[in-house]
């Protein structure tokens, strides 16, 4: 057999201190190992770079990319992508920790499933202390998916893909430093790319109030003209185009109130109430 990696791990770092390499180390640590970890330095400033350095010279696996400047999420990871040579792509991102088995489960899983190009999972949204804040679901199957394709019902850091059939759509789009991922699986819905997560855990998500600040009124409003369109394309309901305008809300809201208010909304989130369960 081949001991040529079947997937890439994909991430880009702008700025990831303080917890780069306590991401860096979860997908060292992986119990599925045979895998490429390409990593693009997105023009971060804060010794980040010096940080991978190190790493690629302790592990082969690792391979460093630099962009001349910041150039945004969705620029790094078409770049990628074209770079990465492997079937599948794991996404990673800088400030999260991987489960040590996630590759190994979303790899069983493919192999065992392989009309599915994209599979993802649930996170435990854990705070700068990582204490364990909630478990964050999505749906499960297809075709619960596919109905809420409007609310992003996948997180991002969790998903592994086929690297064909994302580079056959057009890749993500290079021009959106954020919700690049949002407006990704509209385009994945309407050309019939089939869709699952796992009912587990694969990720520690980093909820902390910076995620906030990242997440400003203009990320806001992104948000929600990739929706609205998002919704045309799909033919959503009204009640979609009303709800996606959730997140400008949420950030109109005095900083105080915001996690107080975005965690009550999660009682009534769609995602989290999967029928295939």
């Amino acid at each position: 057999m081949s001991n040529d990696p079947e997937v890439t791990v994909l991430m880009s770092v702008y700025n990831g201190l303080p917890y780069l390499q306590q991401a860096i180390e979860s997908i060292l640590q992986q119990t599925c190992d045979n895998f490429e970890f390409l990593i693009i330095d997105d023009g971060s400033t804060d010794g980040s770079d010096r940080i991978l350095t190190e790493y690629a010279q302790k592990d082969a696996r690792i391979k460093i990319l630099s962009n001349k400047q910041n150039y945004g999420l969705g620029y790094s990871l078409a770049r990628g992508l074209l770079i990465a040579t492997t079937p599948w792509i794991a996404r990673m991102d800088a400030d999260d920790v991987a489960l040590p088995n996630r590759l190994e489960l979303q790899m069983n899983y493919v192999r065992e499933n392989p009309h599915v190009d994209i599979v993802g999972g649930y996170a435990l949204d854990i705070d700068e202390g990582e204490c364990v804040l909630a478990e964050r679901k999505v749906p499960t199957v297809h075709a619960e998916i596919l109905r809420l394709i409007w609310t992003n019902p996948f997180i991002h850091g969790t998903v592994l893909f086929r690297r064909e059939s994302i580079l056959k759509i057009g890749s993500y789009s290079s021009q959106l430093a954020k919700r690049q991922d949002y407006e990704l699986w509209f385009r994945c819905a309407t050309a019939g790319i089939q869709f699952a997560n796992l009912p587990i855990p694969l990720i520690y998500y980093r909820f902390t109030d910076n995620t906030f600040k990242r997440n400003n009124w203009k990320v806001a409003l992104t948000h929600v003209f990739i929706g609205w369109r998002g919704c045309w394309m799909v033919g959503a309901s009204p009640f979609a185009y009303l709800a996606v305008t959730k997140q400008l809300v949420l950030c109109l809201l005095p900083s105080p109130l915001r996690t107080v208010v975005y965690f009550w909304l999660k009682r009534f989130d769609p995602r989290s109430k999967d029928k295939s369960n």
